[in-house]
């Protein structure tokens, strides 16, 4: 991305396709960084203040509203021109210009709800851990690089309906009218909570689910072909891409201890340890030695960072680890 068509962008002055690359790469962490920062700095910006009668803008909420966009909508290669922004209201209009062309070109595709976004999303960068109470006082710990939608308020009687990708912890609070707590994950797969605690790890085509208490049903496919009750310490695995299910016991605690800043190795192999790394921290992970990647591990390290764990599994596992940026060599 360039910094003369990031200019042009904010000054409106863009093709809807010189648009759209900008949006997709505002779609990326990269791009979600930029967007932060350039928020920060023009809400703390001394020398703007707000019209009379008009709230100040919520930054928080303004970068989730970018983000549920950024994530949700599909531009056209050819939308109509938009002529002008009469459409807001005041409120609305100084808001727009308040944080610049970012919401103002942006305002241009997606209109008055950008700002007013049906659902919320919460999302964590690469290593980063975040705990959100739910509208019905359930909650959700995400692990690193992982996106959960969800609605602002749920009433009485209404299917409480999450969207995760990524790995997140739940806590559901049972209701007093019985309603039921699905969570979606990519690839048609569900999970409906019948009050409960599990770990969901869903990236792609696979999904793992740990129980931990309770009891929760797994769905398979769009008119649900396979269903399957689990019970306390029940790990159930799929991958729809390969059509590979299995379940099996396991230490629950075991798989949510992310949580607590600690990981726990359980026969673990060394190929799913390293497919953990990349989808958490972003990193790539390379073991050449196919009889490496089997290898399985047992035992408790850190998890502060990736170089407290990369230094765990040298010091406890035996292991010969080197790291260039983003990409990490095991042998």
């Amino acid at each position: 991305m360039t910094e003369q068509l990031l200019q042009r962008y904010f000054a409106n002055q863009v093709t809807p396709t010189e648009a759209k690359q900008v949006l997709d790469w505002f779609a990326t962490n990269v791009g979600q960084t930029y967007l932060t920062h350039r928020l920060d700095a023009q809400l703390g910006d001394a020398d703007w203040h707000a019209p009379p009668n008009t709230l100040t803008p919520d930054a928080d909420r303004m970068l989730t509203a970018i983000r549920l966009q950024l994530a949700t909508s599909s531009l056209t290669t050819n939308p109509a021109p938009v002529k002008s922004f009469n459409w807001f209201n005041q409120s609305m209009r100084w808001a727009a210009v308040f944080i610049g062309a970012v919401l103002l070109a942006a305002g241009a595709y997606w209109g008055y709800q950008y700002l007013y976004p049906a659902d919320l999303v919460q999302q964590t960068a690469f290593g980063e851990t975040h705990r959100l109470t739910l509208p019905d006082g359930s909650t959700v710990t995400l692990n690193g690089n992982s996106r959960l939608r969800y609605a602002p308020q749920w009433s009485s009687g209404q299917t409480r309906d999450v969207w995760l990708t990524g790995e997140g912890f739940f806590r559901v609070t049972h209701q007093r009218n019985h309603e039921r707590f699905i969570v979606h994950l990519p690839n048609r797969l569900t999970i409906e909570v019948l009050g409960t605690q599990f770990n969901v790890l869903a990236r792609e085509s696979r999904a793992k689910v740990v129980l931990n208490n309770g009891k929760i049903r797994l769905n398979v496919g769009e008119q649900a072909q396979r269903k399957l009750i689990m019970q306390p310490g029940d790990l159930v695995y799929a991958d729809v891409k390969a059509r590979i299910y299995y379940r099996k016991r396991v230490d629950a605690a075991a798989q949510s201890a992310w949580q607590t800043g600690k990981l726990k190795f359980d026969e673990t192999s060394l190929q799913e340890v390293a497919q953990m790394l990349e989808d958490t921290y972003g990193v790539t992970v390379v073991i050449a030695d196919p009889e490496l990647r089997r290898q399985t591990l047992s035992g408790t390290i850190p998890n502060r960072d990736i170089e407290t764990i990369l230094k765990g599994l040298s010091t406890l596992f035996d292991l010969h680890i080197t790291q260039q940026t983003n990409r990490i060599t095991i042998q």
